[in-house]
Order: C-alpha cells, then sequence, then structure tokens
C-alpha cells in the first residue's frame, strides 16, 4: 500500500549530492560521516546493582518474547507474548520465591488515559481464564493473560501492578510493561531499489528521523548474528545486500493500528567494533514510530 510510505524529509542536500554522484542514498549518507562518528552520550551513568538488573531485564523484553520482567528476593515476574498486528496477547507469571505463602494476591494492567475513547493503546484481561488463586504456597505460580489493541501510535507504555501479602506485610509492585507501539511492527521485505528509493523520500520529507550513536564495547569483528537478531525481533525484514558495507543492516517493518493506519520504518545499523561504537538511523512516516525504535535500540544496546 504506497500510502504507508507517504512522505516526510530531511537532508536534501545530501540526496541531491546522491544524484550527481551516482552513489545510492545509503552510500552518499556513509560518505564522510564515519570521521564524526562519537557516542551521543559520554558518559557512562553509575547504577544501583538492582535497578541495572531491571533495565536489562526490561530491555531484553523489547526484543524477545518471552523472559523475566522482574527478579526480587519474594516473587519473580515473567512474561509471554504474542503480537498479532494491532493486537496482541501477553501472560504475565507471578512465582513465589519466599519462605513462606503470599496471598490478597492482584495483578491489574493499565494504560495511560485508557479510559478515554480515543486512548491509543488499550490493555484488558483476557476472556474465559480462571481466577488468581488466594494464595500461593512457595515456589508456585500463578499466571493470568491479557489481550493488548492499538489503535493509535503511542509513546507511553502500560503499566503492571502485583500486590500481594507475605508474613503479614503487604506490598505493591508497579512494573512498566515492555509493550511499546515497535510490538505492533511486522516484518516486509521489499526490493533493494525499492528500499532506496522510500530511503530518499522519508530523508526529503523529513517526517519521522531518529539517529544516535551508542557505544557498544560488547560488539567484536563477528557480531552481525547478534545485531540481525535484536533488529528482527523488534519487527523488521532484514533486506540482503542494500547497504554497501556487509557488516551494516537495513530494514523494514510497517506499523500496523487499529484505526486503520499504517507507518512504513527504515532502519540501518552501522556496527563499527574497532571504535566500539554503532550508529543507528531510524526513518519513519511516523515521528513517535521512529523514535520508539532508536529508543528501544539504545536500551537493548544499553544493557547487553
Amino acid at each position: 500500500d504506497q500510502r504507508t510510505w507517504v512522505p516526510g524529509g530531511r537532508d536534501i542536500n545530501r540526496e541531491r549530492r546522491a544524484q550527481q554522484t551516482g552513489e545510492t542514498p545509503v552510500e552518499a549518507e556513509a560518505d564522510g560521516k564515519d570521521k564524526e562518528l562519537a557516542p551521543d552520550d559520554p558518559a557512562d551513568p553509575v547504577e544501583e546493582p538492582s535497578i541495572a538488573e531491571s533495565r536489562r531485564h526490561y530491555a531484553r523484553l523489547l526484543w524477545e518474547s518471552d523472559g523475566i520482567l522482574y527478579d526480587g528476593d519474594e516473587v519473580q515476574v515473567g512474561l509471554m507474548a504474542q503480537y498479532k498486528p494491532p493486537a496482541g496477547r501477553v501472560g504475565v507469571f507471578l512465582g513465589n520465591k519466599a519462605a513462606g505463602a503470599i496471598y490478597d494476591i492482584s495483578i491489574h494492567a493499565f494504560a495511560k488515559d485508557s479510559d478515554s475513547k480515543d486512548a491509543p493503546l488499550s490493555i484488558t484481561e483476557s476472556p474465559g481464564q480462571s481466577a488468581l488463586p488466594a494464595s500461593l504456597l512457595p515456589l508456585a505460580q500463578a499466571r493470568i493473560y491479557f489481550d493488548v489493541t492499538c489503535h493509535h501510535v503511542f509513546s507511553t507504555p502500560p503499566t503492571l501492578r502485583i500486590s500481594y501479602t507475605q508474613a503479614g506485610a503487604p506490598t505493591v509492585l508497579e512494573l512498566q510493561l515492555p509493550i511499546t507501539c515497535v510490538h505492533f511492527m511486522a516484518p516486509v521485505t521489499i526490493a533493494v531499489s525499492d528500499f532506496f528509493a522510500r530511503w530518499k523520500q522519508l530523508g526529503e520529507a523529513g517526517l519521522g528521523e531518529a539517529q544516535s550513536v551508542l557505544k557498544t564495547p560488547f560488539l567484536e569483528e563477528r557480531a552481525g548474528e547478534w545485531l540481525r537478531g535484536v533488529v528482527g525481533g523488534m519487527g523488521f525484514a532484514l533486506i540482503q545486500g542494500a547497504d554497501p558495507v556487509p557488516d551494516n543492516i537495513v530494514a523494514v517493518g510497517i506499523a500496523t493500528c487499529k484505526s486503520g493506519e499504517k507507518f512504513g520504518c527504515l532502519m540501518r545499523v552501522e556496527p563499527k567494533p574497532s571504535h566500539s561504537l554503532t550508529r543507528i538511523t531510524v526513518r519513519a512516516t511516523n515521528d513517535t514510530l521512529a523514535k520508539a525504535v532508536a529508543t528501544n535500540t539504545a536500551m537493548i544496546f544499553d544493557s547487553k
């Protein structure tokens, strides 16, 4: 559907130079920029170990479909998700790690502005499932499923609230669910020539572009498999042979909303293991989507 790629743009001079020299848009963009490659944030923030661990769990679930979201002294929270844009189903698993039983268990999920009829994201308990147990013995597990629907592109992930009582002490956990508008994107394979045309379209219109240079000291010379797994896990189709640099990755996806809106998204990943840096460029027909892809990628890389 060509309407998916109605453009928005910037970098017109760069694209004009590409036309004059016969380079592809990607080649023209790469030329002369490698010397400028530098991290957006040179400082290394210091975090508490527990916060850093929670961040790693969250980031992993931005591109993997199941895993641990929270691992505390008393409980562990796991997720399992399946998406078929614009909808999905997310399973929440609560495990008791305490020495005694936990009871008065409550698990709720809610999205920002969920009470509004124009809410961009809805999340509700899936029908036909059993009620949560009144209590959980040590090492036992409870589960609950939620149905999620993306009505419009959104920027704020939903919240998971879990409450329980253990040894007479009530506890409330509020966790951010790793559900973003990127999760409602599906891979789309296109020809290399179509990729170049759409890259140029979006670059000229300037509707949605996000670029960042990330520290990636964990990358080795042959780290392409992990990078391709991340990009593919975020809902992109990898376009083989589109970039003149073999280690670079270019990919395409389309986000679908319940409202009928569809937004095309192009991504380029340029790893430089010798510099321990990677540049990410995202162009999309929706600015919020482009920023979400860039933000998710940064979180995944930072948590590695």
